[in-house]
Order: structure tokens, then C-alpha cells, then sequence
């Protein structure tokens, strides 16, 4: 093995330290006057835990050195004889691998470097096995402290699209329900009087026959899109408050459906309109899966407060299914994933309980805003 390469492997431990851009911005602070591990995670916009293992993993190579005690804590400064030296080896290192024929001060200089390269390099696996052992340990906790920096800010993300697009599909909801009202179901409305007026008109029995089924379909028609547009969005949740809009829920679900549902609600008091409408959702979305998949006699709903949060169970006696089967499914578990997310913006959260054969459990809670005084 040649100078260079035997140079390089010993370099290597140290030049892998000041590859990180954190602990070369370290040293760079540093290099303009000692400072704390607060001053530090200032200036770079670090946490102080981070800060200090990336301190502790410069300090087991030699590369700073604890300065001065203070009331703001412990100073660190940057070991200038030290770093001087890593940086003649690296300097030397170059020289060696740029030309084949090395010049005389470039093989003097690297000689004299050689002989104090332990010095530069201070703490290498063999020297130190309980230093390399605590700086791999060290660095293994810094980069999983990235990750987890990188996966919140990620989920961070995450939340704030989830929470564009849900708002805009409920102004569309909004948008599309008030064109159904004010458009649709007004234009239907005015057919339907043409043709009770032409029902009665009408002299001959086969024609007014004929106008009766029209008016009877185009009556069922506009009741579709009634509904349809309430679904959508609520009028009476916005006028009237959650308890009311639940009430005509339930009951109408009731008069749809063969299942029983029922509503019980304690004392909530003042309510966020979005907390409103999220737990409205929620019981939409659930009562929905009732009435597609579980075959149940009787469903309920409990809205109850405890303090500063709200708590809705919404419960039957149907079929149940298998959770993580339907977790794992692309297409049911979009609606639970939904529920999830609706709940979260509103710092939420939600449990489901459910078994094949025993039925299905749905508990949401949320957090009420502390009210200002």
C-alpha cells in the first residue's frame, strides 16, 4: 500500500466528520470566536440536542475543545493547532494524488505531516475504540434526529395539502348544492306546475294518465335533488347548529333505510362551525357504511362534552368486519382514512371497534378551543 492510499484511509474517519454540512457550518461559526450550544442552534436554526451531538462527535476527533463556563452555559472553540493539521494532511493528500512526481516541498511537507498525522487525526478506530463507538452511536442518533425533522416536516406538508383540498371540496359542496337548489331544483319545481296544470286540463284519460306518471317522476326527481344537495352541504347546519342538523339526519336516514337510528345529545354549548361540520361528516360517513354494509336492526348516536372536548360514539348491531381487512383495502378503507383526516385537521382523533358478527363501534373526539376571557 503507497503513501497516498495509506494517508487516505487514515484520513478518512475525520474527513467523514466534517462532511456534514451541520458540522462544517459548526466549525465555520466557530472558526470566527468560541460560542455556546444555544449561540450555535440560533445561528443555524437547529435544536440543541442536535447541536450538542454534533459537538460531542467534533470534540472525540479533537476538532473543538471545550472553552469557558458561563451563566449561558459551557463555551466550545475550535482547536486551531488541531484543524491546522488536518488540513496540511488534506493539503498533502492532494499533492500526492494530483502528480505522479511529487515535488520536493510537496514530499518534505507531506513527511513532516506523516509523522504527526496521529495528532491531526487524533481519534481513529484503533487509537479509540470507546470514542469511535460513542461518535458512531452519536452520529446514528443525529441522522435518525433528521429523519424525524424530515418525516414531521413531510407530515407537516401532508396535513396542510389534506387540509386545502378538504376545504376546497366543501366550498364546492357548497358551490354545486346552492346551483341544485337555486337552478335545478327551482326549474323542477316549475315543470312540475306545468304538469299539474296540464293534468287537469287534459280531457282525454290515456293523455292525463300519462301526465300523472310524468308529474309523479318528475316530482321523485326533485326530491333527489333535494336531498341530494343537503347532503351536500346542510343549510340547517349553518342555521340552525349541529344538534338540529343531526336530528333531521338521523330521521331521515330512519325513513330511508330499514335500520332504527337514533340520536341522544347531552349539553354541548358553543360549538366551532368547523368542528361542526367535521363531526357532521362523520356521522354521514358512518351512518353511510351502516346502510351499505352492515345489515343492522338499530344504529346510535351519542353526542356527549367531558370538559373542554367533544365525544361522539355512533354505534350498531350489524354484520361488523374485519378491520385491518379493510384498512388494507384500497377502496373501503379510503372512508375510514377520510375520517381520520377530517378529524385530524381539527386536532382530533378516532377509534373504530368492530368484529365480524358483533357489530361496529365509531368513536370520534375533539378538542374545544380553551374560550377567551
Amino acid at each position: 500500500m503507497d503513501a497516498a492510499t495509506k494517508m487516505t484511509h487514515s484520513l478518512a474517519p475525520a474527513l467523514r466528520v466534517i462532511g456534514n454540512k451541520y458540522r462544517l457550518q459548526i466549525l465555520q461559526l466557530l472558526d470566527s470566536g468560541a460560542s455556546t450550544v444555544g449561540g450555535i442552534a440560533d445561528r443555524l436554526g437547529l435544536p440543541q440536542r442536535t447541536v450538542g451531538r454534533h459537538l460531542g462527535i467534533l470534540e472525540d476527533y479533537g476538532l473543538v475543545r471545550p472553552d469557558v463556563s458561563s451563566a449561558n452555559g459551557r463555551f466550545y472553540a475550535l482547536d486551531r493547532q488541531k484543524a491546522a493539521m488536518l488540513n496540511a494532511s488534506f493539503i498533502s493528500l492532494m499533492g500526492r494524488v494530483g502528480s505522479s512526481e511529487p515535488s520536493t516541498t510537496t514530499r518534505s511537507s507531506a513527511a513532516a505531516t506523516e509523522e504527526n498525522l496521529p495528532l491531526a487525526v487524533p481519534q481513529t478506530p484503533e487509537a479509540c475504540k470507546s470514542c469511535q463507538n460513542a461518535s458512531f452511536v452519536r452520529e446514528v442518533l443525529d441522522e435518525l434526529d433528521q429523519s424525524i425533522d424530515k418525516a414531521q416536516q413531510y407530515q407537516a406538508r401532508l396535513r396542510q395539502m389534506s387540509s386545502q383540498v378538504l376545504t376546497a371540496q366543501e366550498e364546492e359542496r357548497k358551490r354545486i348544492a346552492r346551483e341544485m337548489h337555486d337552478d335545478t331544483a327551482q326549474a323542477l319545481t316549475s315543470v312540475l306546475v306545468r304538469l299539474r296544470l296540464l293534468e287537469r286540463s287534459a280531457e282525454n284519460e290515456r293523455l292525463r294518465g300519462g301526465l300523472t306518471e310524468l308529474r309523479e317522476l318528475t316530482g321523485a326527481t326533485l326530491e333527489g335533488v333535494r336531498r341530494m344537495a343537503i347532503d351536500l352541504r346542510p343549510p340547517m347546519l349553518d342555521d340552525l347548529g349541529l344538534e338540529a342538523a343531526l336530528g333531521s339526519f338521523v330521521q331521515d336516514f330512519s325513513r330511508r333505510w330499514p335500520t332504527e337510528a337514533k340520536l341522544t345529545v347531552g349539553r354541548l354549548g358553543r360549538i366551532p362551525p368547523d368542528v361542526e361540520l367535521v363531526l357532521y361528516r362523520i356521522v354521514q360517513e358512518a351512518l353511510s357504511n351502516v346502510a351499505r354494509h352492515a345489515n343492522a336492526s338499530h344504529a346510535l348516536v351519542r353526542l356527549t362534552r367531558r370538559g373542554r372536548a367533544l365525544r361522539m360514539v355512533i354505534e350498531d348491531d350489524g354484520l361488523g368486519f374485519d378491520l385491518d381487512a379493510v384498512r388494507r383495502s384500497r377502496e373501503s378503507g379510503l372512508g375510514l382514512f377520510g375520517m381520520e383526516e377530517r378529524l385530524a385537521l381539527v386536532g382530533g382523533s378516532l377509534q373504530v371497534e368492530s368484529a365480524t358478527g358483533k357489530g361496529t363501534r365509531v368513536s370520534a373526539e375533539v378538542p374545544l378551543p380553551q374560550r377567551r376571557r
